[in-house]
Parts: C-alpha cells; sequence; structure tokens
C-alpha cells in the first residue's frame, strides 16, 4: 500500500528503510531523498517509526538504546537534529 503520493513511497520501501537503521520520519523521507510535500503521510510514517522503536524495545527488554537488535554505543556521535515540516 502506498503511504504517500506525492512521494511514491509504499508501506513495504518504509518498513524496510527502519529496519536499516533509519529512526525518525525525517530520516524517513531524507533516505529516500524526499521532502514533505502536503503533509497527509506524515501522521502515519510516524506511527510506523513509532511502532517500529516499540518492536526494538520489546526485543531488548525496553531500553530504548538498540539500533539494528544491538546496543548502540553511548559514545558515538548523534545523529544531526532535521525537521520535517509537519512534524
Amino acid at each position: 500500500m502506498y503511504v504517500c503520493i506525492c512521494n511514491p513511497m509504499t508501506e513495504k520501501q518504509v518498513k524496510q528503510v527502519l529496519s536499516l537503521g533509519v529512526d525518525s520520519t525525517a530520516g524517513v523521507f531524507r533516505h529516500f531523498g524526499h521532502k514533505v510535500r502536503c503533509g497527509k503521510c506524515v501522521p502515519y510514517v510516524r506511527e510506523m517509526v513509532d511502532d517500529h522503536k516499540q518492536q526494538q524495545q520489546a526485543g531488548c527488554g525496553g531500553c530504548g538504546k538498540c539500533q539494528g537488535g544491538e546496543h548502540a554505543n553511548e559514545d558515538s556521535p548523534e545523529t544531526p537534529a532535521y525537521g520535517v515540516a509537519a512534524e
């Protein structure tokens, strides 16, 4: 099913990107080189990101520091913050 019509993205594509470690709505759009247009897809993409994060946390006991099934290096630099206008 298409998640976004303005920027053709399917649910399957978004899930694949999340499994690669993308952890934000803005990151999903950046991965594909898209920018939010009408914004109607943002709540659904955000929900998919949140659901994925919850599944990741549940898999390790809920520490919130897991990435791809392994604990993130706490000393590693953070990903630069980019916002999506509709966030």
